[in-house]
């Protein structure tokens, strides 16, 4: 599968509303995927660097369960391997 990051800065029109708003927001973003998510229903997925099994199975299952009822589930660009269960 071929994944296209994309630079989104805060003037952008696709920066997400609710982000800008914040104190301080970030200048720039970088997104994989629909971008027009960004400014839907969501929660944020923060990962560990030592997870267990356990939290490895939970998170997914959260974040399935999540997406199937149509929120968007952010998370970092972390990689995921058996040290680290940040998606």
């Amino acid at each position: 599968m071929d994944y296209k990051i994309e630079t989104i800065r805060i003037n952008d029109e696709n920066f997400p509303k609710k982000l800008k708003a914040i104190k301080k927001p970030p200048e720039k973003l970088y997104a994989i995927g629909n971008l027009d998510l960004l400014n839907a229903n969501c929660i944020t997925v923060v990962g560990s660097r030592k997870c267990s099994e356990y939290g490895v199975k939970m998170t997914e299952k959260f974040s399935r369960e999540l997406s199937a009822k149509g929120i968007t589930v952010v998370s970092g660009l972390a990689l995921r391997d058996r040290y680290n269960c940040s998606y």
